[in-house]
């Protein structure tokens, strides 16, 4: 069977298992795909497409409908949502597809019928199963096909990449998730060639990044880190990077252009050119760190609801004690983010399933698994307990997400009932 017809056919699965997923989904309920921050995201191509910056053009209190993640000032006649507009690039094809659709199939084209969401069904899978898939291309550079294809799988299912695909493809992980996978998967063609379209192209991709969420800017230091098969050198890695400075710098404007629609709107809306949305929202506890929280809470503690991650840090442990640099900066990478995530005021990102803030970072962390699996397959004890590991979290985490209401209803931070009452549903 060739590989087109095998990915059509994983990619026919996970249509399937969205478009099951939500096939009963209420129009203005949480349930909704486009619903609170989803809807914040995606306003922007209705915004683009349809009706312009005008509130007075859109559907009558469409935004209260939606879950409030955008608000239509009819006074100022303006469009107001937080947050920036890199979610929305990405999906925009898929939102034009839905818009050209819409009247020949009898929906309103609106920009919030029910094709709309179909059309952010479709955008989750192919986002993912395009980043999985290069992921795979990367992986299998330096390990053996069946752990690079084994792996990846296996992060999908024992994740909350699933449900950030399946069930709610509006938010923004899916996303970020593929782009970090485009940075990683492009570092080693960058190591081998620095040619104005390689370093283009990764200007692009960590400044889409950043409009997608502002903390991803940190997947720009990856190539640095990453050792190459060529075992190239830090220091040598900046100073080829330092050369041609006139045509990486012209690189790099032009990169910077993907910035414009998001300058045109805060420009229009706020009159400035840079706007911070989060008004009264901000890293509350940075001399106070909610880890513990963040890590073990029954209330989306990543490592209660995703327990992979376990074997991600063994694996950066293994990585670092063979020097392995890229090991070192995942898991300077893997404290950095925790602290971030842990000063946030909202340290458990509201509704969501386990900690969603580190969705798009598995696409880093799935190496030090790789590493880790590479080290231990000709020791049979190590691999059993691997692999019943594994099950154990694939478990976990389909357990929960087929009776997970979209948010944690324990009576306090630390309700393990709550939590083991999803498991056990």
């Amino acid at each position: 069977m060739s590989r087109g017809i095998v990915y059509t056919l994983i990619f026919g699965l996970l249509l399937f298992l969205s478009f099951n997923k939500h096939s009963r989904d209420k129009q203005s309920s949480y349930y909704n795909v486009i619903w609170a921050d989803a809807a914040g995201y995606y306003v922007y191509n209705t915004m683009w497409f349809v009706y312009g910056n005008n509130a007075e053009n859109f559907p009558d209190s469409i935004d209260v409908k939606t879950g409030t993640g955008f608000s239509l000032d009819k006074n100022k006649n303006s469009v107001y949502t937080k947050y920036p507009c890199g979610t929305a690039i990405l999906e925009a094809p898929f939102f034009l597809v839905s818009h050209a659709l819409a009247k020949p199939f009898g929906y309103k084209a609106d920009g919030f019928s029910k094709i709309y969401a179909y059309g952010l069904y479709v955008s989750g899978v192919f986002y993912c199963l395009f980043g999985m898939l290069l992921l795979i291309g990367f992986l299998k550079q330096h390990f053996s096909q069946t752990i690079s294809i084994t792996s990846v799988i296996v992060f999908f299912i024992s994740t909350n990449l699933y449900f950030y695909t399946i069930d709610a493809p509006g938010m923004s992980h899916v996303y970020s998730f593929f782009v970090f996978s485009c940075v990683i998967y492009l570092t080693p063609k960058l190591v081998a060639n620095f040619s104005f379209f390689n370093i283009f192209l990764l200007f692009l991709l960590i400044f889409l990044a950043i409009l997608i969420r502002p903390t991803n800017i940190l997947i720009g230091f990856f190539p640095f880190f990453f050792i190459s098969q060529e075992k190239i050198g830090l220091k040598q890695r900046i100073f080829l990077f330092l050369q041609h400075r006139t045509k990486k710098l012209i690189a790099f404007f032009l990169a910077l252009l993907i910035f414009i629609p998001q300058i045109i709107y805060w420009k229009n809306t706020s009159g400035n050119f840079i706007n911070y949305g989060y008004k009264n929202e901000g890293f509350d506890f940075w001399n106070n760190p909610k880890l513990l929280e963040v890590w073990f809470a029954a209330n989306n503690g990543l490592f209660i609801y995703t327990p992979l991650i376990i074997l991600s840090l063994i694996g950066i442990v293994v990585m670092i004690k063979d020097k392995n640099s890229t090991g070192y900066f995942i898991g300077i990478l893997f404290l950095l983010i925790s602290y971030i995530f842990s000063s946030w005021w909202n340290w458990w990102f509201g509704c969501s399933f386990g900690a969603r803030s580190f969705v798009e970072y598995y696409a880093l962390f799935i190496i030090p698994v790789c590493f880790l699996w590479q080290q231990i397959k000709n020791k049979l004890a190590h691999k059993i307990m691997f692999f019943t590991f594994i099950a154990f979290c694939c478990f976990i985490n389909l357990s929960i997400e087929y009776y997970y209401d979209g948010c944690f209803y324990g009576t306090n931070t630390w309700d393990y009932h709550a939590f083991f009452k999803l498991i056990t549903s």
